[in-house]
């Protein structure tokens, strides 16, 4: 490698069967292989990598039962990063019969290479078919979420259409993209267009193409449905398309062929759509603003998005994980965050939902002067209302949730402006000094 190969410290244990399968593994940081993944059991070993060579020394062992001492092998992970490989594998047996290998290593890296990983990723086709994104790249705890990942698997299987509803900021991208990439589909070209990103007659040209000719300036140019052929085409914000213009891709959607604009011959397509829309699109129906042929169309397969404040289970995961990826970025080492940013980013409403928890973080390290967060480095938008909230009580939880905090906030007050004297503050307050002492453990980290 050009750049400076840094080492990551510790050493990795993976232990596979005779097909590879991963059946133990002890690996220091999984991003590298994939964002999101925390345990690569029950994966291939080949899925990790890219184009993993058969005489590579682990599926070696497993295989043919040769062992490898310190062997080095450059490799390049499914998130192109690049690795140069130091380890020994050996085979495993039951008997005299080789049931797998086990591989202990430690990697060597380009530091500068980790530090382009977002930039890289834009602009160089990922998996060779247009997207950055990969089921594993769903980061949630929440059952809803669990649950969408295990139907996009099932609806992965299908070459139906499918509908994604979802607020700005949600995923709708992301889902697309693992679908492609859990569907046959994966090895052919995902595009994706916003609808609602350009004037409808330039997306007409922009979906279908033109021909030499048809208006001021044309050129026979092939549209987006012709350069997905065998692929998936992603269209969001469908909810902005204009009536003929839905009318104009229902037919191909039924179809399965475009006519370019300007030309009388018909092209017969294989593509698979995935439609989004940022509102309800039951609403949508009742408002006229989508045809009902279009939408039961899509909308073979329809997938909810929850908003982030649905998945509250989710929000420090999220938070966490951001912080590790950017200080895996910048070279940075702030700490998650303590409880009371956690508090305030829960009781936020987040209206942008992860893409704006994405942007608060990504802000922490340009602003952030230590790598302790206090709730000052919070944007000052964010603090102002959820201060606001509080006192309007304008996102209730449930009514245990609420007691609990608004105890909290009457108790910590009370303590802090009576000098932290805990029979003065018990008082006040009408209750024991005990009492006060065993609520104020409970509390600790929001009064201090």
């Amino acid at each position: 490698m050009k750049s400076k190969l840094i080492k990551r410290e510790g050493t990795d244990m993976i232990l596979i069967d005779t097909d590879g399968e991963i059946i133990y593994d002890d690996i220091g940081n999984y991003r590298y292989f994939s964002l999101g993944m925390n345990s690569a059991k029950g994966k291939n070993v080949r899925e990790l990598f890219l184009d993993l060579e058969e005489d590579y020394p682990l599926l070696l062992a497993a295989r043919d039962g040769v062992a490898s001492e310190n062997f080095e092998w450059e490799l390049t992970t499914r998130r192109n990063i690049q690795f140069k490989k130091v380890g020994s594998a050996y085979p495993l047996y039951d008997g005299d019969k080789i049931v797998g290998a086990v591989e202990f290593a430690s990697f060597f890296y380009s530091k500068d290479h980790i530090g382009e990983i977002e930039q890289h990723s834009e602009h160089i086709l990922y998996r060779r078919n247009h997207t950055k994104y990969l089921l594993d790249d769903i980061i949630t705890a929440d059952p809803g979420m669990e649950q969408i990942k295990t139907n996009i698997n099932q609806i992965a299987l299908s070459d139906s259409n499918v509908l994604i509803y979802g607020e700005t900021g949600t995923g709708k991208e992301l889902i697309a993209q693992s679908i492609h990439n859990c569907s046959r589909r994966y090895s052919k070209n995902f595009v994706s267009q916003n609808c609602g990103a350009i004037p409808a007659n330039l997306l007409e040209a922009m979906l279908f193409g033109t021909t030499k000719g048809s208006f001021t300036g044309a050129s026979n140019q092939p549209g987006l449905f012709e350069l997905v052929d065998g692929g998936t085409i992603f269209l969001d914000e469908i909810n902005s398309l204009e009536a003929d213009l839905q009318v104009k891709l229902l037919k191909t959607i039924e179809s399965k062929k475009i006519r370019r604009i300007g030309s009388e011959k018909e092209i017969k397509m294989d593509f698979r759509v995935v439609a989004a829309t940022n509102e309800d699109p039951f609403e949508l129906l009742r408002q006229g603003r989508i045809k009902p042929d279009l939408f039961y169309r899509l909308a073979v397969v329809y997938i909810r998005l929850p908003k982030l404040i649905e998945r509250e289970n989710d929000i420090e995961l999220l938070t966490n994980y951001f912080i590790d990826y950017f200080n895996l970025k910048t070279d940075r080492r702030i700490q998650h965050p303590g409880a009371q940013i956690q508090e305030i980013f829960r009781s936020y409403a987040w209206p942008g939902n992860v893409r704006e928890l994405r942007n608060v973080v990504e802000g922490f390290f340009a602003f952030a002067e230590s790598n302790q967060l206090s709730p000052e480095d919070i944007p000052a938008y964010i603090r102002e209302n959820v201060q606001n909230c509080r006192k309007k009580a304008c996102r209730p939880q449930n009514l245990t949730a609420d007691l609990a905090q608004l105890e909290r906030e009457i108790i910590c007050t009370v303590y802090e402006n009576n000098g932290r004297d805990l029979a003065a503050a018990a008082d006040i307050l009408g209750i024991s000094k005990q009492l006060l002492r065993f609520k104020l453990n409970k509390y600790e980290s929001e009064c201090i």
